[in-house]
């Protein structure tokens, strides 16, 4: 756990009640466990159908089955916690950070193993400047799904400066594609980012890119 320490420090800092889980082995994916601090704190769950969100802002929701325990603390039931963690791509070292939204809702912020995270190399073309949008590489894109980058915003951390963007996905018959589109001026203005740069984008959680040059 030392090394998700930073990721836990605004949690700790804003007085939030959460809990943490990290994914060790199969009993990780096979339950989620919710400890008796948090839903007596909360009083979550609510009920016995719940949700799971990756981002406050978003509109993408996985269906979530929780059973209370005797003791006051709760666990997830039924294969929907597994195919929440498949369907984006956590595995063992992962590191996720919990939040009541309301009594049916949890946020979840999912970190990457400490030198394991996901990341692309882009080399800054005329057009990527020129139309205000950068491609993001298909074979990064796929790893997470195409829904991940279907008009969810994302912070990217620049040298810099930090600058929140959209992104949108294009498909037709020949091909699909993602990109980075709203924000993505800005970000190149505030961060002088020129024709020719090589940068680096490193996913540093669900919806955050560190970049650097």
């Amino acid at each position: 756990m030392e090394a998700f320490e930073d990721a836990l420090t605004p949690y700790v800092e804003s007085g939030v009640t959460y809990f943490s889980t990290l994914i060790t082995g199969s009993l990780s994916f096979d339950v989620l466990e919710i400890p008796a601090h948090f839903t007596a704190k909360t009083r979550w769950p609510g009920g016995r159908n719940c949700t799971i969100v990756t981002s406050i802002a978003g509109q993408r929701e996985w269906p979530l089955k929780v059973l209370r325990g005797e003791g006051g603390d709760a666990r997830s039931i039924g294969t929907e916690w597994r195919e929440f963690l498949e369907d984006q791509g956590i595995g063992v070292g992962h590191f996720i950070i919990f939040e009541a939204v309301d009594e049916r809702t949890l946020v979840a912020d999912v970190h990457h193993p400490p030198g394991l995270q996901p990341a692309f190399v882009k080399i800054i073309r005329p057009s990527h400047l020129r139309i205000h949008k950068l491609d993001i590489p298909t074979k990064f894109w796929r790893r997470l799904g195409s829904g991940n980058f279907d008009g969810f915003k994302y912070k990217l951390f620049g040298d810099k400066s930090t600058v929140r963007v959209s992104s949108a996905v294009t498909a037709n018959a020949a091909q699909t594609q993602c990109h980075f589109t709203v924000g993505w001026r800005e970000f190149c203005k505030e961060n002088k980012v020129k024709c020719g740069d090589k940068m680096t984008f490193t996913q540093v959680d669900t919806y955050s890119f560190r970049v650097t040059k």
